[in-house]
């Protein structure tokens, strides 16, 4: 999906707002709370459609080992971001590397894997988690 033909509706706006303000990875059920919070009556059905629209249209992306989500960096589509998650503090860093992406991709197709999109998730500890060297 194109950038320019995403509709960005009121609620669209305020998870992918959300999203961004929090700078971290959000479960659905937390960002149902916030928008709650914020006076709208939402389900998670509905979050979850809200979650699947802006995945597919490049402006968030799927943590599946933390179950959540980011805001994409880069908000755009074309492009496979590496999701970089510390398994002790769980922060998360996109690092957008085309050269590095391509080649990953590449190799996993090369090995009979059908992997064309998405995004790529690596478990690093962070500067503040990694032993001193």
């Amino acid at each position: 999906m194109a950038l320019e033909n995403i509709t960005m509706t009121k609620l669209r706006r305020l998870i992918l707002d959300i999203l961004l303000q929090a700078q971290e990875p959000v479960k659905a059920y937390d960002l149902l709370e916030r928008a709650r919070e914020k006076g709208h009556r939402l389900t998670a059905s509905t979050i979850y459609r809200i979650l699947d629209y802006l995945e597919a249209s490049g402006l968030i992306h799927r943590v599946s080992s933390l179950n959540a989500f980011l805001a994409c960096v880069e908000g755009r589509q074309a492009h496979h971001p590496l999701i970089v998650v510390c398994p002790q503090c769980q922060k998360t860093q996109e690092v957008n590397d085309e050269i590095l992406s391509k080649s990953i991709f590449q190799r996993l197709n090369a090995l009979g894997l059908n992997i064309s999109t998405g995004s790529v998730e690596i478990r690093g500890l962070c500067p503040q988690c990694a032993p001193e060297i």
